[in-house]
């Protein structure tokens, strides 16, 4: 019970703090998710799309949920798109976040591809309660005992370049901190920012197989952190099957099936591979995407394009 208490303890400080910063999970199944990661992602697949994302908890009992809604689409023409995203985050009995935001992308066609600038814009809250903490120090004022709420504005920036067959993106998904009770609005502390470098290549052996190599950078001041994964396809794309590892602490395996031109399931299975993998479960992730295409057609006909 000692030792249960105290992972709960340590578990909560570093989730907590993470979740202090960021409302930008690190999700397994991010290829289906891009805008929330880039809002130059908004329109790219020139349909309109909309996808909803399930993360149960990534430390077992101690760890945050993450809940996400993912709409985007182009705009009367190729060039300019829209879309938005409503993200909920919760760690139980400790902290809520919740996010309402809205993407705009801006695309212009280079060479073989197209490059888009993205922004995105919207509200932050946070609901947080520290106080059911069972502490050693019970003065510790990294755990208040009341009870906190607010709401503040943050705004997020992108760029992509990307083909029928490939892409590359850098972004800051968070401009603004989430603010203390004794700070203002929100502020931007530049040693708090991520910068996303996210990139991808689909060989394309046959209607039969394809291979889809992908990569995510995730870096800030304070950490470095990369994912890599490896998806096949199969029946002509209906089937991807694939893994991933990210550095480095976990193992990823993902399934993701097209159903028809409209519905796409994916799920994906995160195990932790680091040291306290004996006390904590596996996470499960089930996004559910369902698109109204072509808008335009610009985009080969392959489902799974990115």
């Amino acid at each position: 019970m000692k030792r249960k208490l105290l992972i709960w303890i340590l578990l909560t400080v570093l989730v907590s703090g993470t979740a202090q910063n960021t409302l930008i999970p690190s999700v397994s199944n991010y290829h289906l998710t891009w805008t929330t990661i880039n809002p130059a992602f908004s329109g790219f697949r020139d349909a309109i799309s909309i996808s909803s994302l399930y993360r149960s908890s990534l430390y077992g009992e101690l760890g945050p949920s993450d809940m996400q809604l993912n709409v985007h689409t182009p705009l009367g023409n190729s060039k300019v798109a829209v879309g938005g995203v409503v993200a909920y985050n919760n760690i139980p009995e400790v902290q809520n976040l919740y996010s309402i935001m809205s993407t705009y992308a801006y695309r212009i066609y280079l060479g073989s591809g197209r490059l888009a600038f993205g922004l995105s814009a919207g509200m932050y809250g946070v609901n947080s309660d520290l106080s059911g903490i069972d502490l050693r120090d019970s003065g510790d004022p990294a755990f208040p005992t009341e009870a906190y709420q607010r709401w503040f504005p943050n705004f997020g920036t992108g760029i992509l370049y990307y083909t029928s067959n490939l892409f590359v993106g850098l972004s800051v998904p968070e401009l603004l901190s989430i603010p203390t009770e004794s700070q203002g609005i929100g502020n931007f502390n530049y040693e708090n920012y991520r910068f996303i470098l996210i990139g991808a290549y689909q060989f394309n052996f046959s209607e039969a197989f394809r291979l889809k190599p992908a990569l995510m950078v995730d870096y800030n001041q304070a950490s470095t952190s990369f994912k890599a994964s490896l998806n096949m396809g199969f029946l002509d794309s209906k089937v991807y099957v694939g893994g991933a590892y990210q550095y480095p602490n976990f193992a990823i395996a993902l399934l993701n099936f097209q159903v028809n031109p409209q519905w796409l399931i994916g799920y994906a299975y995160t195990i932790n591979t680091g040291p306290v993998r004996t006390y904590l479960g596996g996470s499960h992730e089930i996004v559910l995407r369902w698109e109204l295409r072509p808008v335009i057609r610009t985009i080969p006909d392959d489902p799974f394009y990115f």
